[in-house]
């Protein structure tokens, strides 16, 4: 078996045992049966549990950067594209709801750029990669007048990725709450936010930084 057979074979029996049974209630010595491989040749990949954790952080977020490019490719716009960019996050999280877990878990922790951990290091690398692309997007959409908000790219990038996730998680997570007060549904409730982020970019604001 060709070494990046046994590693793709590995992690995908990782996400088996940790998404199965949670990863602190999990072991190296499940993850080899699992993967039909002698726990030693687990090591010879991975450091350590945690960096196989991140491993499949790291396939996590190929697959959400994948699904943003796709979908830009038929934006015609720097709004339509940051729009998208929610959209597809939502989706991700019924298409891969372990994955998507992943991320929210991920955003929570902090990040060392000592960390010497190979794959601790490519997910942070992913990370930042993704939150480019929706700086790209706002950029774009600023330059090309879809978006009409004045302010630092990075800043606007930034508040519409936290509003963005917590709008996902919460409307799934609280949607029966919700639902005493509106008949909306947790879909409903979304297509709604991104009407409502669509409309707010495309005035024209402008958004002084607050200095520290």
């Amino acid at each position: 078996m060709k070494k990046d057979e046994k590693y793709n074979r590995i992690v995908t029996a990782a996400e088996k045992v940790f998404f199965n049974y949670g990863y602190g209630q999990s072991s190296m010595d499940q993850v080899a049966q699992e993967a039909g491989v002698a726990k030693g040749t687990i090591y010879l990949y991975f450091q350590s549990k945690q960096e196989l954790y991140y491993a499949i952080g790291v396939r996590a977020l190929g697959i959400l950067l994948k699904s943003f490019r796709e979908l830009f490719s038929s934006c015609k716009s720097g709004l339509e594209k940051v729009v998208a960019f929610g959209r597809a996050f939502a989706q991700y999280r019924k298409s891969y709801p372990d994955y998507y877990q992943f991320i929210v878990n991920y955003q929570g922790e902090p990040y060392d750029e000592r960390n010497e951990y190979g794959e601790v290091h490519r997910t942070y690398q992913e990370s930042r990669e993704l939150f480019r692309v929706l700086v790209k997007a706002v950029t774009e959409g600023q330059a090309d007048g879809s978006i009409g908000v004045k302010t630092d790219p990075a800043l606007l990038a930034a508040i519409l990725w936290c509003q963005t996730c917590g709008v996902v998680q919460l409307t799934a997570l609280r949607e029966p709450f919700f639902k005493l007060f509106t008949p909306s549904s947790a879909d409903e409730m979304l297509e709604s936010y991104f009407t409502l982020t669509e409309k707010v970019l495309e005035r024209e604001i402008r958004i002084e930084r607050v200095p520290n």
